[in-house]
């Protein structure tokens, strides 16, 4: 199944544990993260009784967790021999409950199949100039800082007005990071492993347009043009 899966998203263990009941249930197996979800919903669409059956019940109180010790590493379920039929069955019998609106297995079935377990959880500090306020966080190691900013953003809705830098030297390209890459690839854990990596941003004033429906020429993201403020400065200072 893995092998047909093209995964872009990655999760901290910790979000998978809070996704544990019918209307929000995820579970893994070998670092894939299934939303099961559906199954919960088709269940009790059942105009019948209104009630999950057993299995799914069973699979329910599984949510929010790791499930591999039940499948082997590609992903197939650890199997046992019924003594009644001499047939093999799952040891973990919810594995049998398919995808309504697919027909396949759910362990086996991509479109259930969100995204990985992060392979590492980067703890980082992000430290914002202008307030001078520090956030710790944890993302994935394979998040790009993009994908960091827009984690960011429930702590600062503004985390895309600003410069994102590995240093303090406003102005200058070699500490700018790269927001298509990841904390690896801008340098990070190279010279300083072992060490929390800290992120400076600095907040980039918006252009002020000069007329109606005329602004200023320029870059339009106001970096490197003289207009990012590491500290609140009189009138440039933003509330964020």
């Amino acid at each position: 199944m893995a092998s047909e899966i093209p995964v872009e998203r990655y999760y901290l263990p910790d979000e998978i544990v809070i996704h544990n009941d019918a209307s929000s249930a995820w579970v893994s197996v070998h670092r894939l993260v299934i939303d099961l979800t559906p199954l919960f919903v088709a269940g009790l669409a059942e105009p019948e009784t209104r009630t999950l059956t057993k299995r799914l019940q069973w699979l329910l109180a599984f949510a929010g967790k790791d499930l591999s010790s039940f499948f082997h590493p590609d992903g197939t379920p650890i199997e046992r021999t019924n003594v009644r039929s001499d047939q093999p069955i799952p040891v973990f019998v919810p594995a049998m409950e398919r995808n309504a609106a697919t027909g396949r297995r759910w362990w086996r079935d991509p479109a259930l199949v969100i995204g990985r377990v992060t392979h590492l959880v980067c703890p980082v500090k992000i430290i914002n100039t202008l307030t001078l306020h520090a956030t710790e966080m944890s993302v994935c190691y394979e998040d790009t800082i993009e994908v960091m900013r827009e984690k960011y953003l429930r702590y600062n809705s503004n985390a895309r007005q600003y410069e994102w830098r590995r240093d303090l030297a406003v102005g200058t390209e070699k500490g700018r990071l790269r927001m298509d890459r990841t904390l690896l690839e801008n340098g990070f854990f190279v010279a300083d492993f072992g060490t929390r990596p800290i992120i400076w941003l600095f907040y980039i004033v918006p252009e002020e347009p000069t007329s109606a429906g005329d602004h200023r020429s320029g870059d339009d993201t106001g970096s490197f043009s003289g207009n990012t403020s590491p500290l609140p400065d009189g009138a440039q200072a933003v509330a964020v």
